[in-house]
């Protein structure tokens, strides 16, 4: 695999906007995060674990595909084993599913984080690259996708997207009219990210 404040008390889920749910079978999502379609209110059974559910996980899945899936089986880590696929080749070892890709991870974050987040976190969907966000030596908190407006309550979250356009060289200029036109519903979207450990606001952006 590419290696490059408040948690909540299971592995899995302190990166999500959800907390296991005392005498409950499933996460527990806020409404905020249950609108970013990857995780939709509905009585379901699931097909890792047969057990009748009301979450249902619709987000990226790198793996087999499943029928149907539940945030309980993410987050034990049952849907990244039962959904892996085959490496092929002599040894016939078997790769383990993600729920997000681990792209530009610093270096200073343990590999144990990255397999939290990409085997035992619920990912979401973005246009083209679902980026998660790592601080302080850790993954940030997924808050959900931001437009403009959303952004401008997070002025650290807007500081890193205009540092990553000085990086691609764009000027000052057309860096404010993407900021501007960024979309919560549309595109360009950004997601919004929280460090788990100083509070820190962060942010990407995606385009279709």
């Amino acid at each position: 695999m590419p290696h490059r404040g408040n948690r909540y008390r299971l592995r899995g889920a302190r990166f999500w906007l959800g907390e296991w749910s005392r005498g409950r079978a499933d996460l527990s999502i806020p409404p905020r995060s249950a609108g970013l379609g990857s995780a939709l209110r509905t009585d379901h059974v699931c097909s890792v674990c047969g057990m009748d559910r009301q979450i249902r996980y619709r987000g990226p899945v790198y793996g087999r595909q499943p029928d149907s899936l539940c945030l309980h089986c993410i987050q034990s880590g049952a849907a990244s084993l039962a959904l892996s696929i085959s490496g092929g080749g002599d040894g016939d070892s078997d790769m383990a599913a993600m729920f997000s890709d681990a792209v530009d991870v610093p270096d200073d974050v343990p590999l144990s984080v990255v397999e939290e987040i990409t085997r035992r976190t619920p990912g979401f969907s973005g246009w083209q690259q679902e980026a998660w966000l790592y601080h302080c030596g850790d993954g940030a908190a997924f808050l959900g996708p931001a437009g403009y407006r959303e952004l401008e309550a997070y002025p650290e979250a807007l500081a890193v997207l205009r540092a990553d356009h000085r990086r691609y060289g764009w000027s000052l200029a057309d860096t404010e009219e993407f900021l501007r036109g960024l979309d919560r519903t549309g595109e360009p979207t950004a997601y919004l990210f929280r460090c788990l450990h100083c509070n820190t606001s962060l942010a990407s952006w995606d385009i279709g």
